[in-house]
């Protein structure tokens, strides 16, 4: 098993097992052993991947998302305004659950064609209704998101997430049309890696 080091102690210890090797250069090449019998360069090969795995960040798919609303979320969600304003769901495609985190969490047969049926699909109708069933829509002007207050962690189950990931539900999208504020209500938004997501629209 290997020994995990931080990068900085692991070019250390390298360090210090070139010069103890250079200690004894010009000696028989057996002298560049360890006492198992190990070349050193193995051994400070091993410390250095163990480094570099070290390293790498390791991505939480269920992190915990900000409970308020980021500049990113914000920005998204201006996207799904405007999809909504000139009823095409392509404009607010950041705003919706990514499709390779749907196929990684979701726990159905076939996690890709549910992605596209419930959650893409869905979603295309859902701004497609919205669009038509609010008069002068094309004139409105965005004025805010709002996240829901019905936050929870989802337990992991059959045909659902199997994933311990964070939902929201009752989230607010507002905008004026001729000086009247009206809402727009996104039914469920589900967190991936820590970010919101569009899971159904209405």
């Amino acid at each position: 098993m290997k020994t995990t080091l931080p990068r900085s102690a692991a070019a250390a210890l390298l360090l210090s097992l070139s010069l103890a090797g250079c200690s004894s250069c010009g000696k028989s090449t057996d002298a560049s052993k360890n006492a198992d019998g190990g070349l050193l360069g193995d051994a400070a090969g091993d410390v250095v991947d163990a480094a570099v795995a070290d390293d790498a960040s390791v991505v939480d798919d269920s992190a915990m998302p900000a409970q308020t609303v980021s500049d990113d979320l914000q920005q998204r969600m201006r996207h799904l305004f405007e999809a909504v304003t000139q009823d095409n769901a392509d404009l607010a495609t950041d705003a919706l659950f990514p499709r390779d985190g749907y196929i990684a969490a979701r726990d159905t047969a076939d996690p890709q064609k549910a992605w596209d049926r419930k959650v893409s699909g869905a979603f295309r109708h859902a701004v497609e209704r919205s669009h038509k069933r609010m008069k002068g829509i094309e004139h409105a002007k965005f004025l805010s998101f709002e996240l829901g207050h019905s936050m929870q962690q989802i337990a992991p189950k059959k045909r659902d997430f199997k994933k311990p990931l964070w939902r929201v539900k009752h989230s607010k999208l507002s905008f004026t049309i001729d000086g009247k504020t009206r809402h727009i209500d996104v039914a469920e938004m589900t967190a991936w890696r820590g970010n919101w997501y569009v899971t159904r629209l209405r």
